[in-house]
């Protein structure tokens, strides 16, 4: 993840759950072009991506059980023009069951999506904002059997060159020094 920030990530776990999978998808140069969800009553249950890496569609493993009662492939971006500028979404803060990720929406630099999953007065909400550029380096969290238990983001800084003034030091000095 060389030249990448981790961000997150947020949710809560399960202290009940045995089976923690750790999963995470920043370890590459890709261009994200599709988020694969599903969901149901209880939240997100799996996410997958497809990226753009050297020029090839690559698609992820999926990162949670293949359950739920709504799959949403909605989310298309329009690659290469669309990018990820934020990720918002609530979690559910208290110790009961399946305290997990309950609904996610995701800002494109064209568009928004979702909210998918679940919305809740008990349920804590969270936000990454990743700027107006193309600075989203992926997805990291972790899932077990009720689904995704946690989520955080990649991100790239962009690299900001110093202004350069057309007047150079040696030009300011004998300016200042004539006055």
């Amino acid at each position: 993840m060389e030249g990448k920030m981790k961000i997150g990530p947020v949710g809560k776990h399960d202290a009940r759950s045995t089976t923690i999978v750790n999963w995470d998808e920043g370890g590459h140069n890709g261009i994200l072009s599709q988020i694969f969800l599903s969901h149901g009553i209880g939240g997100i249950m799996s996410i997958q991506f497809q990226s753009v890496i050297d020029g090839k569609f690559v698609l992820s493993d999926r990162h949670g059980p293949c359950l739920g009662n709504m799959f949403d492939v909605q989310i298309e971006l329009n690659y290469p023009h669309e990018y990820i500028t934020g990720i918002s979404g609530e979690y559910y803060k208290y110790e009961a069951s399946n305290p997990h990720i309950r609904s996610l929406k995701f800002t494109t630099n064209t568009s928004e999506y979702g909210p998918f999953g679940t919305s809740g007065s008990s349920y804590e909400k969270f936000s990454f904002k990743l700027g107006k550029s193309p600075q989203f380096g992926g997805f990291h969290g972790t899932y077990d059997a009720s689904g995704l238990q946690y989520i955080g983001v990649y991100l790239r800084p962009k690299t900001v060159q110093p202004k350069s003034d057309k007047i150079n030091a040696e030009e300011m000095e004998s300016k200042i020094a004539l006055r």
